[in-house]
């Protein structure tokens, strides 16, 4: 049986542009991104960790972001590690990514029951912050392995440029729809339970429903990814690049793809930029000080947010097939632009309001509905540049596949997971250095805090101002990036020739 024959016997194929495509099924789109919401799942609950630090361990608001900062740094280091571990290890009987997430689901799992649940509000002084340390380090290190692993499922799954954009789609639906379901169940079923506060007794409760979540979608990303995480699989993606099968990667080939690989240094700038964006804007304490101190209302603001959410999912799709017409680098620069005018018209919007008149969002019709239609306006231009940003992760280890006949997934989203949280962590610190300039030095910013003109400024800063420094060096790194949607299809070209044993240019 030939290459190609084998190629057919782990997925479908489809042939366009004269390339043979690795292609998958709907459902096995659908199901395979629900890796994401098990991420999700796990990253808000880390954006909890500042909450948790200071009221379940009596850590001022300053220190533990420190903390979070520091151990974020160390975690980062560890993406490498992850990284080859996943390169290095041989396939089993069921694949690589089956194996790998199942470990690193357990142990952020046990590290987050012990966090927020089963040491919370029993430690304090000194004991309280190392005991906070260990947990949080060994939900870095269950959090690393099992996202560097998931982040291989998409480019291993299909290296389709009409079918990428749709699984970026789905990528960023479960992103964002996971945040937004679970924000919407806890804000009327739990937080109201502690006085919308919160405190130890919210967190014991919340975390069994991340859990339990959580392991039903990796059940559902197991299922997507059945047929194609076998051990067939990647020994066909090695034939694909012209190279034995049992070549073991090395540390030299890991280091070449950042030092040589100019699409990855564009990629990974675009990545840092947004990272920080979102990291910033989407730490709880920033949704505290929108949603429950100027707005003044979770219930209102988590209702605005779904249905903008929602709405903007549509968005995604459109955006996703636009997307496949028109290539990754075009779409990035283009709704990089859009991002930047819509988040600025809402920075307009909300000084026109006032730091007083932000309150009537949810109250008064006219305000509401402006802000309603903002707020879709800016997470569906959000979600259709996610899209575009995802996709582009595959397209680089493709060229990276073309460039140096290494198949190498797992380094580039080992890279992608560094520089994630390395922002993160970088974020973490300035928002909790920020919100001491403000006042917020031993507790944290809670729904009924008095509105301030500190509070209103610091929150456009951090919530749109941040991001729109993001898309513009998003703009300035598309510049630099050459894998349009003509270079790709060379890309995909060169492959096939090389692994037929033809030369290429």
């Amino acid at each position: 049986m030939g290459f190609t024959e084998k190629l057919k016997s782990f997925t479908n194929a489809s042939e366009r542009d004269g390339v043979q495509y690795r292609t998958v099924t709907l459902p096995e789109m659908v199901c395979s991104m629900a890796h994401n919401g098990i991420m999700m799942c796990f990253y808000m609950l880390g954006m909890y960790a500042s909450y948790i630090g200071n009221a379940g361990y009596a850590i001022p608001v300053v220190t533990v972001s420190l903390i979070l900062s520091v151990v974020g740094v160390f975690d980062g280091v560890t993406d490498a590690i992850a990284a080859a571990i996943f390169e290095l290890m041989p396939p089993t009987r069921i694949g690589k990514i089956r194996v790998l997430m199942t470990i690193g689901w357990l142990m952020e799992a046990l590290a987050c029951l012990l966090l927020f649940a089963w040491t919370s509000d029993r430690f304090d002084g000194v004991v309280g912050m190392v005991v906070f340390v260990i947990t949080y380090v060994l939900y870095t290190l269950g959090y690393t392995l099992c996202n560097v692993t998931a982040g291989t499922v998409a480019p291993v799954l299909t290296n389709d440029p009409t079918q990428r954009p749709m699984m970026a789609f789905f990528d960023t639906a479960w992103s964002f729809g996971t945040p937004t379901i679970m924000n919407l169940v806890l804000t009327f079923t739990v937080l109201p339970k502690h006085n919308n506060q919160y405190d130890v007794g919210f967190f014991k409760e919340a975390i069994y429903i991340y859990i339990i979540t959580s392991l039903v979608f990796l059940l559902i990303t197991f299922f997507g990814i059945r047929r194609s995480d076998v051990k067939e699989t990647y020994t066909a993606l090695s034939a694909e690049g012209g190279a034995d099968a049992d070549e073991k990667v090395t540390f030299k080939d890991m280091w070449s793809v950042l030092k040589s690989n100019r699409p990855v240094q564009m990629y990974m700038l675009t990545l840092a930029s947004d990272k920080f964006a979102q990291s910033c804007a989407s730490q709880s304490v920033i949704n505290v000080m929108l949603a429950g101190i100027l707005i003044g209302s979770y219930q209102a603001s988590t209702l605005i947010g779904t249905f903008s959410s929602l709405i903007g999912l549509v968005g995604a799709f459109a955006g996703g097939l636009l997307i496949a017409k028109i290539g990754v680098k075009k779409a990035t620069s283009m709704w990089s632009w859009i991002c930047i005018a819509v988040s600025a018209i809402m920075i307009v919007f909300c000084c026109i309001l006032g730091k007083d008149g932000m309150s009537q969002i949810s109250v008064a019709v006219v305000p509401t509905v402006i802000y309603i239609v903002l707020q879709i306006a800016v997470t569906a231009s959000k979600n259709i540049l996610s899209v575009a940003t995802s996709s582009m992760r595959g397209d680089v280890i493709d060229y990276e596949l073309e460039r140096s006949g290494k198949y190498l997934p797992a380094i580039v989203n080992g890279i992608y997971s560094f520089i994630s949280k390395l922002i993160k962590s970088i974020s973490t610190a300035l928002v909790g250095v920020m919100l001491g300039l403000i006042g917020y030095t031993t507790v944290m910013p809670q729904q009924g805090d008095k509105v301030t003109t500190s509070i209103f400024v610091m929150t456009l800063v951090i919530y749109f101002g941040f991001p729109i420094a993001g898309w513009l060096i998003n703009v300035i790194a598309m510049k630099f990036y050459i894998l349009d949607k003509e270079r790709m299809i060379q890309v995909h070209k060169n492959i096939n020739a090389r692994k037929n044993g033809e030369k290429i240019d």
